[in-house]
């Protein structure tokens, strides 16, 4: 039975429910039902209303549980609506919300990578939120009969059903406990699987860990119970691999305290209902001499419309453990950009090459909190940035003192980057009749021109060759992040002048005739319509 099936067969269940109890209840319902048919059944008698209901508030009182139902009537007419045995699996993704969307659980497809990873060597194993995997956990328990298994819920009625589901299993132990509390339990083991909770704007306000973020204090709690040579698959967002911060502390814990095996990149819509962009890591106290860095896409275009039936590997490359350490982060896209073949030629050329930061001034815009369509100075937005030049058509205005913007006015030939967005277009400035300013959300690049052209840069940029460094340097989930910081410290090509003049005059001279030939391809074909139409 699929999915599909299953969740249908839940919800036939639970349209008994309908009316008599809240519909985010309906977990706690079910269980509370099936656990008093099963002891009433048990005394081979037909109890009467009353009897049911003080026999189902003594369940309630063994497993903590708030009683669902406002009376004995409610749960008696619901009580004899429900007849048939539950999935119970089904029942933990269960939701107020009858596609069930709403509610996180973890794709079969990504279950399967975890159990491939289990090891014969490996004999104990931890199971964290373990309501998440509900879809196979029987499965995965049921194929390895010889290792012990450790799952944990924070949630009491979680606990409840998930000790239904393996009621007479001697190698499963249920923990009611939180892997973001130090010490969530005494036991270490051989490997940990795990979906830590992320995408959430609340943060721990007092933590032994590095991070305040749950997701990232899960990833340092749960290594602390890895066992010698153990391993820990861990889903966490891609901002782990490029933040600064606390999080640039936490990937340096990581990577002196234990080893890297694998990083993998996950395809976007992999997780419903977020659309974080999420990174599968691959930790061990083990040792290991480098590290395996894949990039996952789906089997299907659309998955958040078709799901994911299979992760193909798009890209795939290994990375010494030292050169991970000396790029300071654990960019992927990096990685593979630096081991491009044509990035590796680029590099071993003997054109000269400088750091922008050596021969440009690199800033960030400036904030500004309130527009002003009189406003004496232009501001340029993201949304301004041409294909060569800025599009002044509508573009914003303050109103502020020049002194204030003093050190953020544009000049001619500023070559002009998107820092944030979804897309990277390069524009070199025009000086206009009024000062202008850039957003917080643009990067200048004002090169010297002595020893760069602001035309060259911009062509270089636009290059594969430049893309691909670029690339290297984005810090961005589904949306790019580019550090002036990094733009400064990225090599660019320096000809003498004149090469670069000779550069910059053909792709000018090409690109006014670009413009003369669609201007004139447009004016004759207004001229063409206006002509037939007055045949009408």
């Amino acid at each position: 039975m699929n999915f599909g099936e299953r969740k249908e067969k839940v919800w036939r269940a639970f349209n008994a429910f309908r009316g008599y109890t809240p519909v985010d209840r309906y977990t706690e319902a079910a269980f509370l039902i099936n656990k008093t048919k099963r002891i009433l059944r048990e005394k081979g008698v037909k109890p009467s209303q009353e009897e049911c209901y003080e026999t189902m508030l003594t369940v309630a009182d063994k497993y903590e549980i708030i009683n669902p139902f406002e009376n004995a009537f409610d749960f008696y007419k619901v009580f004899q609506a429900t007849d048939e045995e539950l999935d119970w699996e089904m029942v933990l993704l269960a939701e107020d919300d009858h596609t069930m969307s709403s509610r996180f659980y973890i794709p079969e497809v990504l279950l399967r990578c975890f159990d491939d990873h289990i090891s014969n060597d490996v004999k104990t194993i931890l199971i964290p939120e373990a309501e998440k995997f509900a879809l196979t956990i029987t499965e995965t328990v049921d194929a390895h009969p010889d290792k012990s298994f450790t799952l944990t819920t924070i949630n009491s009625v979680a606990k409840a059903v998930l000790d239904e589901i393996f009621a007479g299993y001697e190698n499963v132990c249920i923990l009611q406990t939180s892997i973001y509390m130090y010490e969530f339990s005494a036991l270490k083991f051989d490997f940990i699987m795990s979906v830590p909770v992320f995408g959430v704007r609340d943060k721990a306000e007092e933590s032994p860990f590095i991070c305040r973020e749950y997701d990232l204090i899960a990833v340092e709690n749960l290594l602390l119970h890895l066992n010698s040579g153990g391993e820990l698959m861990i889903v966490i967002p891609a901002r782990i691999t490029f933040a600064a911060g606390d999080v640039k502390e936490l990937r340096e814990f990581i990577q002196s305290m234990y080893c890297l095996k694998e990083i993998a990149e996950l395809p976007g819509g992999i997780f419903l209902p977020t659309s974080v962009k999420t990174m599968l890591f691959t930790l061990t106290t083990g040792r290991t001499e480098d590290v395996a860095i894949k990039r996952l896409v789906a089997d299907t275009k659309n998955p958040r419309r078709d799901g994911i039936s299979q992760l193909i590997i798009h890209d795939e490359t290994f990375v010494m453990l030292e050169e991970l350490q000396d790029m300071g982060d654990w960019n992927v896209d990096k990685v593979f950009a630096l081991q491009d073949e044509d990035y590796q030629r680029f590099q071993n050329s003997d054109v000269r090459k400088k750091t922008l930061g050596e021969v440009a001034d690199i800033f960030r815009g400036k904030n500004v909190a309130k527009k002003d369509p009189t406003g004496n100075i232009g501001f340029v937005n993201i949304s301004n940035l041409g294909v060569y030049s800025i599009v002044t058509e509508g573009m914003d205005h303050i109103n502020e003192e020049s002194r204030k913007v003093a050190n953020y006015l544009l000049e001619e030939g500023d070559v002009l980057i998107p820092a944030r967005g979804t897309a990277i277009r390069i524009a070199v400035f025009e000086e206009q009749s009024y000062p202008c300013i850039a957003s917080s959300n643009i990067v200048t690049i004002r090169p010297h021109k002595e020893v760069l052209l602001s035309s060259y840069l911009k062509l270089f940029l636009d290059s594969p060759m430049g893309r691909t460094l670029l690339s290297a340097m984005q810090q961005g989930t589904t949306v790019m992040n580019i550090s002036y910081n990094d733009l400064k410290a990225m090599e660019v090509p320096i000809p003498p002048l004149k090469e670069q003049q000779k550069i910059a005059d053909e792709y000018e001279k090409e690109l006014k005739r670009y413009h003369k030939s669609i201007q004139d391809a447009e004016e004759r074909w207004q001229r063409v319509v206006e002509r037939l139409q007055r045949e009408f």
